[in-house]
């Protein structure tokens, strides 16, 4: 199959995503970014393996106009709903195209013509693939088709996202992690507030802050003026080595999100690693986490909850160390990336 991608070249998802398929298709992957460097690694090795064009530069948007309008391709699978997806209006009106909404390009603050917009690309997809039931109901009162819809994870490499270092193994040191982006959406900052209440009673306990974002300045400024620079360390935007490393030197993973599409790949990531996983009570997340059994669970915001369970997990290590063991096995039988991109395969070779 010859296949184009328009996804952002900043996504290990979207990156991870184009790998599966790029050994028996011809790929041409357009996207409007660079890599970043979560990504760069996965994009050089693709750059050998696939055609890339960024719709930025003005001689690659030429050449995506003249493959989208006059050159033969099986379909268009676009990701995310965004700036990018007006690159469809080139494509000829026989041609087949894939949707994949991630979340926010959906649920969260969608003018009157973004949503004009996207009734337009429901009606013009053959199929949508989407990552939880929330997202396809969502994009079903889009328009969206209820025969050629399928729910389908971004999966984990469970062989590759493993732990090498059991959880609470250091007797003098706890580490609690989060690595959500630094934006208003992840709300990182409760997480900061739960710190400085858990550091006010014990010595013994380390936050690390991964990831980058728009706020990154305002929550270091209120870790400078709580006086926790030494207990709360900002790690910065981390490769896929460092952060295997990361989930390996936490004993606790923390998701403080207002909001999610499905299942957070992060959090995810954190549950193959046995990690214990705190995440809050939205979205979907009451269906993967199931409180005490594999995880446990508080409201938005709710910074004296997220305090009282770390305390409660420090408290009972033994047994959150099956807490964490039963995590990884929910992502092991329910999160396999091999076997969610195979679902997709499936609907892929209908547009052969």
């Amino acid at each position: 199959m010859r296949i184009i991608y328009i996804a952002s070249a900043k996504s290990i998802h979207s990156a991870r995503w184009i790998r599966f398929f790029t050994s028996s298709n011809n790929i041409i992957w357009i996207t409007n970014s660079n890599p970043s460097k979560e990504t760069i690694k996965e994009f050089n090795y693709l750059k050998k393996k696939t055609t890339i064009l960024n719709s930025k530069k003005l001689k690659d948007l030429l050449q995506i106009i003249k493959v989208l309008l006059f050159e033969k391709y099986s379909f268009v699978h676009l990701h995310y709903l965004g700036w990018h997806s007006l690159l469809t209006l080139f494509m000829k009106p026989s041609s087949n195209l894939v949707l994949t909404p991630w979340g926010s390009d959906l649920l969260i603050n969608n003018s009157f013509f973004k949503k004009i917009w996207l009734i337009f690309l429901f009606k013009k997809a053959k199929y949508t693939i989407c990552d939880s039931e929330r997202l396809k109901n969502a994009a079903i009162k889009l328009g969206a088709k209820k025969n050629n819809i399928l729910v389908s994870m971004f999966g984990i490499d469970t062989n590759s996202y493993k732990a090498n270092r059991y959880i609470f193994s250091d007797e003098k040191k706890i580490v609690i992690g989060s690595n959500r982006k630094l934006e208003k959406i992840y709300d990182v900052l409760t997480l900061l507030k739960t710190a400085k209440s858990i550091c006010a009673k014990r010595k013994d306990v380390l936050f690390l802050i991964a990831g980058d974002g728009s706020l990154k300045l305002e929550l270091k400024k209120y870790v400078l003026r709580e006086k926790l620079s030494k207990k709360i360390i900002f790690l910065g935007l981390l490769n896929k080595e460092e952060m295997h490393d990361f989930y390996n030197n936490i004993d606790i993973f923390v998701s403080t999100s207002l909001s999610d599409g499905g299942l957070s790949s992060s959090i995810a990531e954190a549950m193959s690693f046995e990690r214990v996983v705190i995440v809050t009570n939205n979205s979907d997340n009451n269906l993967w986490i199931k409180d005490h059994k594999n995880g446990y669970l508080f409201e938005n915001k709710d910074s004296v909850k997220l305090g009282k369970i770390i305390q409660f997990i420090l408290k009972n290590k033994n047994k959150n160390i099956l807490i964490g063991k039963s995590a990884r096995k929910i992502i092991e039988l329910n999160y396999s990336y091999k076997k969610e991109m195979n679902k997709v395969y499936e609907i892929y070779k209908r547009f052969r």
